[in-house]
């Protein structure tokens, strides 16, 4: 099958699937958001380097608002800043990424036990869609956007279960999990950037998953089966993704985003 030419894209520039504003139209809150999509998209690679200069120059703002937007990216850690060294996507270690997914397991435990005491039929139907579109941008091929939805799956099952605390912790887990992924993937998963540059690839969940899981909540919400069914599948669901990564092998060296953006270093 003949793919169609790549073409170098911006890697913190909005999706195709809707306009993007003007960069004077750019809050702080904006370029927070395009850059953890990013790095939830992978296309922001772990050890990247973010000059604010360059930061600047694309968004259109000032050092002073760049410089605070990675100050917040850092204290989510996402973001490494280093004296004299400036400010990095950050490269999780292995203490690091096992503690991400341990914590994943016990917020997750109980917004899943959360969503069977509160989910409404329009909560099922939007975790449903969430699953079809994940499944249809795969076939697609596009595999940023099914690990957008992948992802989002989680996210949606945290809004609706009400705990606005555990659901704010997730939401940073997720773009941690994403660094993860990017790190420890195996080797054979390997693909290549349009620039050349071997990037580490994983699938973060598995659709085959996500309707188990689903399955089981809709049982759960009926008063059919309990919810300890549902809280198992998703911590089996967590031990997966974790057991599927390589914690002993060379990682992947950070790519030069700038060069796509037409900027030199």
């Amino acid at each position: 099958m003949t793919m169609p030419p790549s073409k170098k894209t911006d890697p913190v520039a909005e999706p195709e699937t809707g306009a993007a504003p003007s960069p004077s139209a750019l809050s702080d809150e904006d370029i927070h958001r395009r850059l953890i999509e990013a790095i939830v998209d992978q296309r922001l690679l772990p050890g990247t380097k973010l000059v604010e200069d360059k930061l600047g120059q694309l968004f259109g703002v000032s050092r002073t608002r760049i410089r605070q937007v990675l100050i917040r990216l850092a204290q989510e850690q996402v973001v490494t800043i280093l004296p004299n060294k400036g400010a990095s996507i950050a490269e999780p270690t292995v203490a690091e990424a096992r503690e991400v997914f341990e914590a994943r397991s016990v917020i997750e435990a109980v917004l899943v036990r959360r969503f069977i005491e509160r989910a409404r039929p329009a909560h099922l139907k939007a975790l449903a869609a969430c699953i079809e579109a994940e499944e249809a941008a795969r076939q697609a091929g596009d595999h940023a956007m099914a690990l957008r939805h992948s992802g989002q799956f989680h996210l949606l099952l945290a809004e609706a279960a009400g705990h606005k605390t555990f659901e704010t912790f997730l939401r940073k887990l997720v773009s941690r999990t994403s660094l993860i992924l990017m790190s420890y993937a195996p080797v054979e998963r390997h693909r290549t950037q349009p620039q050349g540059a071997p990037v580490r690839w994983v699938q973060a969940c598995r659709c085959d998953e996500h309707r188990g899981l689903l399955a089981a909540l809709r049982s759960a919400v009926k008063g059919k089966a309990p919810a300890d069914e549902s809280i198992a599948l998703m911590t089996s669901h967590l031990a997966h993704i974790e057991a599927g990564l390589c914690f002993n092998q060379p990682q992947s060296p950070p790519g030069d985003v700038w060069s796509s953006l037409g900027l030199t270093g």
